[in-house]
């Protein structure tokens, strides 16, 4: 493979998929290659290049995962034991059943935390009064009894960290894991210290090429969960640190960590996500190319990791548009073509798949119709002229198709970027419709519709 073969491929895929910009990096052996395509915003002068920093959105999470396998390999952490060891916060808290929550539940999404939460205050930074307030919710289901993909739960994360290192979360990730990788990222989309370009997030509308800049921001207290930005070359190093062939991997996470965070984890059925989840990693792809990583979607951007352990194999993808999730799968079939056999997730929803009504018949769909929730997120199903939509009060409107089963795909309406992955599940014994999984998420029905 040849870097400028390389470098042509990914800006005609890009184009094709109108993001404004793109990085690639592929690591073989002992050489990482990495390729740029395209500009850091629509409309203006500036290429991106391998140093401009990308959002990672939640491939954020697997350099929060590795700095807390780090504290257990050095022993200032038990993977099994109560958060409310260390956590004044959670101690008494509103759900008793948030007192035994483990850094492993934390880490595998299987602590029946809400998937999202956010404090009154947009621009509050303090860990401790996030956590404090997670204390007083509810919780979706018994702690290591499923999964349910978590941003609050790594957040939570975060002020372990913080209390057991006694540091700010970012003073504790740069100096214990990103400064002996060589890796400066900027923090929460905020061009704030690194001697590098920020790329812009962008919006693509359906049937339209024009990209529509628009602000990437998360709330300080996401940081743990997705507010990392940095480059494709960045999640390689990352990656190597994971294989052991980073020169720093010895010192910096003990093998029995590295191997535990690729083991997965037989409560996490990450449907909608990946084949498999283990501790801050997805598994993806078949038993025998079983290849470990994780994905990142933010306001405006996308970022990939992959990495295959037994032959040293990764490739990172950042781009700067929505609709960098459907570039992703068209980089992946092109690095097949040169012998490098990605894993990713196919969820098996056949294609192209029947519409909600043609699926069931109009009248079957009453039984979807309702409100689902998972703590302040509400997914509305309502009927849409034959067939159904999903909303939830983002702004979020998805028009849905039904395949096998109650399986289904949502394809949002106001961007041309990749469908998510869900299902419909029945209760036991009840025969009705009780939660609705989607993109890793569960919400429990908490309201069928009028």
């Amino acid at each position: 493979m040849e870097a400028r073969h390389l470098a042509g491929r990914l800006r005609e895929l890009a184009d094709a998929h109108a993001v404004p910009g793109a990085q690639l990096a592929v690591h073989a052996g002992t050489e990482t290659l990495c390729a740029a395509a395209g500009v850091e915003r629509f409309g203006e002068p500036r290429a991106v290049d391998p140093s401009t920093a990308f959002a990672f959105g939640s491939v954020s999470k697997v350099f929060a995962a590795t700095l807390v396998l780090q504290l257990v390999s050095d022993g200032d952490l038990e993977l099994d034991e109560p958060v409310s060891d260390v956590l004044a916060e959670f101690r008494e808290p509103a759900d008793a059943r948030l007192a035994s929550v483990t850094p492993r539940q934390l880490l595998s999404h299987t602590s029946g935390l809400v998937a999202d939460h956010e404090l009154d205050d947009s621009d509050e930074r303090s860990l401790f009064r996030y956590a404090a307030s997670v204390a007083r919710l509810p919780l979706l289901d018994r702690p290591g009894n499923s999964f349910s993909y978590s941003n609050t739960g790594y957040n939570i994360l975060g002020r372990v960290v913080e209390a057991v290192t006694d540091l700010q979360w970012r003073d504790a990730l740069r100096d214990f894991l990103l400064r002996p990788l060589g890796v400066d990222p900027y923090f929460d989309h905020s061009a704030e210290s690194p001697a590098r370009h920020l790329a812009q997030g962008h919006a693509v509308r359906p049937g339209q090429r024009a990209a529509r800049p628009i602000d990437q921001f998360l709330p300080p207290t996401w940081t743990p969960a997705g507010g990392l930005s940095g480059s494709a070359h960045d999640l390689i190093v990352l990656a190597q640190l994971h294989m052991g062939t980073d020169p720093e991997a010895a010192d910096l996470l003990e093998d029995a960590q590295r191997v535990a965070m690729r083991t997965a984890v037989p409560a996490a059925d990450a449907f909608g996500m990946a084949d498999a989840w283990a501790l801050g990693l997805g598994h993806y792809g078949s038993p025998d190319n079983r290849w470990l990583g994780h994905d990142g979607t933010v306001d405006g951007g996308t970022a990939h990791l992959r990495f295959h352990p037994g032959s040293g194999l990764a490739v990172a993808l950042t781009t700067n548009a929505t609709t960098g999730s459907a570039l992703w799968p068209d980089v992946v079939k092109e690095l097949r073509t040169f012998g490098i056999d990605v894993g990713d997730y196919e969820p098996g929803a056949p294609a192209p798949g029947l519409s909600a009504s043609a699926a069931t018949g109009p009248g079957d769909l009453e039984p979807l119709v309702g409100d689902y929730g998972n703590g302040d997120t509400v997914f509305s199903v309502r009927r849409h002229n034959d067939g159904i939509r999903l909303s939830d009060r983002t702004g979020l409107v998805a028009d849905v198709t039904l395949h096998d089963g109650l399986n289904f795909t949502a394809r949002r309406v106001d961007t041309d970027a990749a469908p998510y992955v869900g299902r419909f599940v029945l209760g036991g014994g009840t025969g009705e419709i009780t939660l609705l999984q989607l993109a890793g998420r569960s919400a429990k029905r908490t309201l069928a519709a009028a």
